[in-house]
């Protein structure tokens, strides 16, 4: 392991990403949050993409390496000429000396093996592995972004439950209130205008509840697509909220970010491959040097030999063919300034999510805290109702009011722990150690 690897697991490992609840004691057709992002991560297409990318880049190394590799190369040819090719000369005593034969072949081996590139092979195969590198971290910005937008999608979907809830119990109110509205009316006591405004609310809470439905059915089908899953696949969920404990100094959350974030790796490793192109341009206008051996077996004829070896050297310079060269080496140089400026935009925007992940979560918080007050002042308000409806000292009207309105703070109490959920996932994104504390919490899953 790498020292770089050692450190971003050893950071990793002073967080706490995931409640308490283990996944162990989860019911085997509910999916937890672990369970989701391991799914996506075996089934999601662009996970497999960005996989397929990374092997290429692995054989374009091995591609610039063969440069400075011998080729060997085998030949044999045979050929069959008409009658009058063959024909013999008279020596005396007689001999005679064929000089063709109606049947020829041959058989050749020969190996060029280069001795000296001036140094392009070597800034080929650097440029090969920085571009792999890069790739790698591709690869690991694409398992850092699917791990976000899966457990955003998994929180939405609780969210958008638990939004449906608030909607079931403000209807039961509403309707409780057009109800008692209704009978008030029948008796007298009650304007027109009052019970058109409860007939309103009640109508109003009914289309709420309409697209709390249809936002369950938006959010479960970007869930299932995220995972590689049927879109109507049925979805459970573990109601698991996230616990992480972010660092509280700014200054060391934006230096972890900017060591961590795996597209600020890419780009250092594009800006490395880069620099090899500029070597490997200037190389290209260097002589090569390579030895030449073959080795052959022919047809013999009476004045030709049956075999026949060649060893030499070769020697090449394009020195009429740098245009091409000259043109590749601006081009690389161009390359290395707009990486070096994108890297620079790159690091303010770290530096902004940072700031604003911590804005957020500290939001998500004074959320949690109000939905926590107003569900403590709701549980007071709906056991008086039931007391005084009880000692009959209340009307069935405030106690179904309270007791919906205790509906109502639970539900919003659960999307705010999701909202919660949500800004911490966030957070963990900018600082780049989504992937490090998922398989952190893979592997005390499976000890």
């Amino acid at each position: 392991m790498s020292e770089r690897s050692f450190r971003i697991i050893a950071i990793a490992a002073l967080f706490h990403l995931w409640s308490a609840t283990s996944a162990r004691t989860q019911q085997a057709d509910r999916l937890s949050l672990a369970d989701a992002l391991a799914y996506a991560l075996d089934h999601n297409p662009q996970m497999a993409a960005a996989v397929a990318r990374t092997d290429r880049a692995g054989a374009d190394v091995a591609l610039a390496r063969s440069g400075a590799e011998a080729v060997f190369t085998l030949g044999a040819s045979t050929r069959l000429q008409g009658p009058l090719q063959e024909f013999a000369i008279p020596v005396g005593d007689g001999r005679t000396i064929k000089i063709n034969r109606a049947l020829q072949g041959s058989l050749s081996a020969g190996v060029v093996w280069p001795l000296w590139t001036g140094g392009w092979v070597a800034a080929a195969t650097g440029a090969a592995r920085a571009q792999f590198d890069a790739a790698e971290a591709d690869l690991q910005q694409a398992t850092e972004q699917l791990l976000y937008e899966v457990g955003i999608a998994y929180y939405r979907v609780l969210s958008a439950r638990s939004a449906r809830a608030a909607a079931q119990a403000a209807l039961k109110r509403t309707e409780e209130n057009l109800r008692a509205a209704q009978v008030t009316r029948t008796a007298g006591a009650l304007t027109g205008a009052t019970l058109s405004g409860a007939a309103a609310a009640h109508r109003r809470d009914k289309q709420a509840l309409a697209a709390a439905e249809s936002a369950i059915v938006d959010a479960e089908q970007e869930f299932n697509r995220l995972l590689g899953r049927e879109l109507h696949a049925h979805v459970e969920l573990v109601d698991e909220p996230i616990a992480l404990n972010p660092p509280q100094d700014s200054a060391e959350a934006t230096s972890i970010a900017l060591a961590t974030r795996p597209e600020l790796l890419a780009l250092e490793h594009r800006r490395e491959a880069a620099r090899k192109a500029i070597a490997q341009a200037k190389a290209q206008r260097r002589p090569i040097i390579s030895t030449m051996a073959e080795a052959a077996l022919q047809s013999p004829t009476d004045v030709a030999e049956a075999h026949q070896e060649f060893l030499g050297l070769q020697f090449s310079w394009p020195i009429l063919n740098y245009a091409a060269p000259r043109a590749q080496e601006r081009r690389a140089r161009a390359s290395v300034r707009e990486l070096e400026l994108t890297k620079r935009d790159l690091e303010a925007v770290v530096v902004f999510q940072v700031g604003e992940s911590a804005r957020r979560v500290g939001d998500a918080r004074e959320t949690v805290a109000a939905a926590r007050e107003t569900l403590r002042a709701a549980e007071a308000a709906a056991r008086e109702a039931r007391v005084a409806y009880e000692a009959g000292a209340a009307t069935r009207q405030r106690l179904v009011t309270a007791q919906s309105a205790l509906e109502e703070a639970q539900a919003r109490n659960a999307q705010a722990d999701d909202a919660l959920s949500t800004a911490l996932l966030g957070r963990a994104r900018a600082l780049g150690l989504i992937r490090a504390m998922f398989l952190a919490r893979t592997e005390e899953a499976g000890r």
